[in-house]
């Protein structure tokens, strides 16, 4: 599986922040020609997220995780199979995430501003609720799938 480097505050893979449509579009059709398949054709059109300023360059780029296609690295960490609390423990210490968000409390969105990296997940587990009565009554692939979306970060931005 390829890596996809995640460079905070500079871009996510070729997409890099600064960039203008064009150079948008031109990634976007070098990786849907090396990574182009039938089911999946307009990939990278559908997942990357792209916002540009005033000056319509780009000041946001956010990937949700592509694990069939690549594994998403800053500074060798996977990002998207790290568990959550471990990974936030990891990246506090080279940068401090901002604490005065009331989502980071809740452990749904960890900002780290002078990285400009942000990490994002749609629901919270924590091991005591793996481990909770209510959760071992759950079929097991449902579980998986809980595991995935409340344990791991479900995507990443980076931004200026």
């Amino acid at each position: 599986m390829d890596k996809l480097i995640i460079d905070p505050g500079i871009g996510i893979g070729n997409f890099k922040l600064g960039m203008n449509k064009d150079d948008i579009n031109q990634c976007l059709q070098e990786y849907e020609a090396n990574y182009y398949s039938d089911y999946r054709k307009h990939l990278f059109r559908d997942v990357f997220m792209v916002k540009y300023n005033s000056e319509q360059v780009v000041n946001f780029i956010e990937i949700p995780n592509l694990k069939d296609v690549f594994q998403g690295v800053y500074n060798d960490i996977d990002l998207f199979n790290t568990k959550a609390d471990d990974l936030v423990k990891m990246i506090d210490k080279i940068s401090p995430y901002n604490r005065d968000n009331e989502e980071s409390e809740r452990g749904f969105l960890y900002e780290f501003p002078l990285l400009g990296l942000s990490l994002w997940r749609g629901n919270v587990l924590s091991e005591e609720d793996l481990n909770a009565d209510w959760s071992k009554e759950i079929k097991p692939d449902i579980q998986e799938d809980m595991i995935r979306e409340g344990m791991y970060f479900e995507s990443v931005s980076v931004w200026s």
